[in-house]
Order: C-alpha cells, then structure tokens, then sequence
C-alpha cells in the first residue's frame, strides 16, 4: 500500500514538472551564411549586402510552433569607416512566410521586424544591432507561431565611400513549452 501511494505521489509531482518544463530552441543563422560572406566591404558601388544572399532569406521551420512561449532574434554587424567621407549605415531585419520569394520588395506578406542606424566619421569603428523580443501580438511572433517562416537582414551604407563589415552574430532563441498543448479537463 505504501509502495503504491509513493507510486502515485511520484507520478503527480513529475506530471507537474513536466507542465513546467521549457523547451528552448536555438538556430544560429551565421551557419548558414558561408564564411566568406560573413565579412567584406561596402562601397558606393555595392552599397548593400544581403546575409543570407537569398533574396528569399533563411527558411526556418518551427516543429511545434504553437507551444510558442517568447522569443528572441539577435543581429549584430561589426563596421568601420574605411574610406575618406563620413558614413551613414543601416541595418534591416526582415521576415516572411514561408513562400515568399523576396523578403525586401514589400510584398507575399513580408515585413521589415525593426531597423537600426549608425553614423561613422572616417577611421571610426561602431557596431548595428538589432535585438528583437518576440511577445504574443507581435507580428513577428504570429509569423513564428505558424511554424515556418523566413529570416533575412541587409546592412545599406546611405552615404559614405568605403566601410567594412563583419557579421558577428545573427540568432534566433525560441522558448516552447509543449505541455500547453495538452487541453485542461
């Protein structure tokens, strides 16, 4: 009888520990962007770069999306005025559904997540970074919740001769907690 009750007492608190139980999904979006791209330079003749270079942007499929608890997407993009005028960047975040072909021409459902800018005198170092929470409402988070959706981000130099770049991060953390998809009685 004792066994039995610690048997039933043991399998109440582990259903109760996995109702609280997080699953955190993390996809590094530098991985596929080859190396070489990861870094260059942008000038009056290349005055944007797109990473990844797909128009379309980075499909990622999200088992489980409708567990979606929060998220996070992280770009972080190294630059230095090398040239001889004063520069101004930007760097843009875009995102899309699953089908769509070009996530910059504004159209198929695409949107720009957030967008942030820098000036740089020449000889100046500075970093663009955008840090994006993903919250219920969003529509970054309604995208996500559908369970493939596509990244991409571009860095634009609006004025300015030469400046280099270096990719140093760009990551999407999603947290899913898969016992909500469980109905309550």
């Amino acid at each position: 009888m004792k066994r039995l009750f610690f048997l039933a007492s043991l399998s109440l608190v582990l259903a109760a520990c996995s109702g609280h139980t997080v699953h955190r999904v993390e996809v590094d979006l530098l991985s596929f962007v080859p190396e070489e791209s990861r870094t260059g330079t942008l000038s009056l003749t290349q005055a944007e770069v797109r990473l990844p270079d797909d128009p379309a942007g980075q499909e990622i499929p999200v088992p489980g999306a409708e567990a979606l608890e929060e998220g996070r997407v992280v770009v972080q993009v190294r630059l230095e005025n090398t040239g001889a005028f004063p520069a101004d960047l930007a760097l843009e975040v875009r995102a899309g559904p699953q089908e769509d072909t070009d996530l910059y021409d504004g159209t198929g459902g695409d949107f720009q997540v957030k967008e942030t800018s820098l000036s740089l005198n020449p000889g100046e170092s500075g970093l663009l970074e955008v840090d994006v929470n993903l919250q219920p409402g969003d529509p970054l988070y309604d995208l996500v919740k559908t369970g493939a959706f596509r990244l991409g981000a571009r860095v634009r130099v609006n004025r300015g001769d030469e400046v280099g770049y270096t990719l140093e991060k760009a990551e999407v953390v999603l947290r899913l907690r898969f016992f909500n998809l469980i109905p309550s009685p």
